[in-house]
Order: structure tokens, then sequence, then C-alpha cells
């Protein structure tokens, strides 16, 4: 065999890979449009004594499962939950879809996205509220309420402001913020989970980390 058959062969069977590869691709991805099962699980998850469902991980682009989801607990739909009360009894009771939320999951370079439902039994109960943080431009608090979200310095002065409506996180080892102003700002905190959760119920993801 000549050298100049080797490569033809050599430069045929790349090109047959390559095919193969986007073939799987586009069957793959016809595959997941046209799902109609899920392939996530929810979890029952509690910003203090509130209740919300999560869903395991899904990739970003995986829109279909992401729209099941969304089917299967629509904005103002009944969902069954078991709540314990004051007196430490538990029992189930229906509450409605208000929202969902998304959230960052895992890291570069798996990003992952998670799917959250909240109720509406509790909408704008967690307000006001503030949280000590460490942050740029020397922020040391993020204060929410019913509007949105305020950072501020030390000396009380506002960093950052943003409405619900505007406001963009990103959620990984540390808060990335935006909003209406063009204005970005990171913010870290110690036992956030609650801080984390309100930014994913009431603000809007874009991811900022990579």
């Amino acid at each position: 065999m000549s050298d100049d058959t080797g490569i033809l062969l050599f430069l045929a069977a790349g090109v047959l890979v390559l095919a193969l590869i986007v073939v799987l691709g586009v069957l793959s991805s016809r595959r997941k449009k046209a799902a109609t099962a899920h392939t996530w699980t929810v979890r029952t998850g509690w910003i203090g004594e509130q209740p919300f469902l999560e869903s395991t991980d899904l990739a970003p682009d995986d829109k279909r499962q992401e729209e099941l989801f969304r089917q299967t607990y629509p904005i103002g739909g009944s969902v069954t939950v078991a709540i314990t009360d004051e007196q430490g009894e538990r029992a189930e009771h229906e509450v409605h879809v208000s929202r969902i939320g998304r959230s960052l999951r895992a890291g570069f370079p798996q990003a992952k996205v998670g799917l959250t439902a909240y109720f509406r039994e509790w909408e704008g109960t967690e307000f006001p509220v503030a949280f000590a943080v460490k942050g740029s431009d020397k922020i040391v608090e993020l204060a929410m309420d019913a509007e949105g979200v305020t950072a501020r310095d030390a000396a009380g002065v506002s960093v950052f402001a943003s409405p619900w409506s505007t406001l963009l996180f990103s959620n990984g080892p540390d808060i990335v913020l935006a909003g209406g102003t063009g204005k970005t700002v990171r913010v870290e905190y110690k036992d956030g989970d609650t801080l984390e959760e309100l930014l994913i119920k009431y603000g809007t993801l874009k991811q900022m980390h990579f």
C-alpha cells in the first residue's frame, strides 16, 4: 500500500467517524425533543417552614425535560405536600404552584440546571429580610423585600439595586448579580441556602460564572 493510499484511507475513516457522530447527535436530539416520560425526580426542600419541590439535575439544553416539568407543575396547578405543623403533626396539604425557578447546578465543564416549583401560599412571606455577605464594591449586606434586592456597603450606602423583574443571578461558588442598571456584583456568603433559594424563586437565572 502506498503512502498516499494509506493517507486517503485514514482521512476516509475520519470522515466516517465524524458523520457517525453527527448522525448519533441528531438522533439523540430528536429523541429528547420527542420524549414523553420525564428523566428527573423531585424532592421536597424547605425555606424555613415553606416547602418547595426541586428536580434532579438536567442538561441546560434539555428543553423537552424542562417542558415536561412545567407541564407536570403548571402555574396555578395544585400539588399535595406533607407539612409538619407547630405541634409536630405531619399532614398533607393542597398547595398551588405560583412560579417555576431555574438554578445553576454543578460546574464547568459539566454545568447542569435545576428546576424548582414554588407555591402561592407562601408568596412574599419571606420579606423583608437581610443577609450578611462579603462582596465586590465593599458590599456587606444583601437586603430583599417585595420590590427587589439592594446591596449595601458598611456605611449603609446602596451599591447595587434591582427590582425582581430585571434581576439576573448566577449561583455558583459565589453569587453573581446583575440588573437593570448594567452593574454586576459578586457576593460570598456563609450558610446561604435561604439567600440562594430566594434569588432562585424571585430572580431570573443567567449563567455568568463561566
